[in-house]
C-alpha cells in the first residue's frame, strides 16, 4: 500500500470511528453520569434554550454523517478530492460531538466553561469543512451527503454554540430570567441571524441544509414560550436567515447544488 492510498484508509476509518462514535455517546454519556443531557440542560435553562423537539435534527444527522462515512470509506470513493478536503475537519467534529455528549452530562452544571469551548471547536471543524466544500466542482453523492452533513451539522451548531454560552452563564450565576437576561438573549439571537444569513449570502453549496437547520433552531426558541420580546427576536431571526436563502436562490447560481448539496 502506498503512503497516498495508506493515509486514503487511515482518514477514512478515522471518519467512520467518529460518525459511530457520535451516535453511541449520548446513552453512553447518560448511563456513566446517571442522568442525560436534558436534565442538565434543564438545570441551567437559558430564555434562548430551544423547544425540546429540536433535538430530534439530531437524528438526520447522525444518518447522514453515518451514510456518508460508510459511502467515503468505499476503496473507490477514499481518494476523492472532496473526502480528502472535508474528511478530518468532519471527523474531528463527529469526534468532537461524541466527547461532548460524555461531558456535558458529567460537567455541564458545574464547569459549564469546558462544554461550552468544546462546543465552539466543533463549529470551528463543521466550519472548515463546510469552507472546503464550496469550491468543490462534484456532483452526485459523492458531494451531495458531505455538503448535506456539514450543512445541518453547521447549521445546527451554530445555534447550539449560542445557547451553550447562554447556559454557561446560567450555571455561573448570571440571571436565567428578567431584563438583563432578556437583552442578552436578543443580542444572541441577532447574533444568529447576522451569522447565519452572511454564511448562505455567500454560500454555492449546501445554503439549504444549513439555513434550515438554523430556521428550525430558532424557531424553537420561539415555540419554547420566553418572554415576548425573545420569541419576536427569534422570529425575526428566522426570517432573516429564511430571507437570505431566497435571495441566493433567486441568483444565477446552480439551485441544486445551492439548496441540497
Amino acid at each position: 500500500m502506498t503512503n497516498g492510498r495508506r493515509a486514503d484508509a487511515l482518514r477514512a476509518g478515522a471518519v467512520l470511528l467518529a460518525a459511530i462514535a457520535q451516535i453511541v455517546g449520548s446513552p453512553l454519556g447518560s448511563a456513566l453520569a446517571g442522568r442525560s443531557v436534558g436534565e442538565v440542560s434543564d438545570a441551567t435553562r437559558a430564555l434562548i434554550t430551544p423547544a425540546g423537539y429540536a433535538f430530534s435534527i439530531w437524528g438526520p444527522v447522525f444518518a447522514l454523517a453515518l451514510a456518508w462515512a460508510v459511502y467515503q470509506a468505499l476503496p473507490g470513493q477514499r481518494d476523492r478530492a472532496v473526502h480528502r478536503a472535508t474528511g478530518w475537519p468532519l471527523a474531528a467534529a463527529f469526534a468532537g460531538n461524541a466527547v461532548w455528549e460524555l461531558l456535558f452530562p458529567q460537567v455541564g452544571d458545574r464547569v459549564p466553561v469546558l462544554p461550552a469551548v468544546l462546543l465552539l471547536a466543533i463549529v470551528a471543524a463543521a466550519a472548515t469543512a463546510w469552507a472546503r466544500l464550496q469550491a468543490m466542482p462534484l456532483t452526485g453523492l459523492a458531494r451531495l451527503l458531505p455538503a448535506a452533513v456539514t450543512g445541518l451539522l453547521l447549521g445546527w451548531v451554530t445555534l447550539a454554540s449560542a445557547v451553550q454560552v447562554a447556559s454557561a452563564g446560567v450555571a455561573l450565576g448570571a440571571p436565567a430570567q428578567g431584563a438583563a437576561a432578556q437583552v442578552w438573549a436578543v443580542v444572541a439571537l441577532g447574533a444568529v441571524a447576522a451569522l447565519g444569513a452572511a454564511l448562505v449570502l455567500v454560500a454555492r453549496v449546501a445554503a439549504g441544509p444549513f439555513a434550515l437547520a438554523v430556521a428550525w433552531g430558532l424557531v424553537a426558541v420561539a415555540v419554547d414560550g420566553g418572554p415576548g420580546v425573545v420569541t419576536v427576536a427569534a422570529v425575526g431571526a428566522a426570517v432573516v436567515v429564511a430571507a437570505a436563502l431566497a435571495v441566493r436562490v433567486a441568483g444565477p447560481r446552480e439551485r441544486g447544488a445551492l439548496l441540497l448539496g
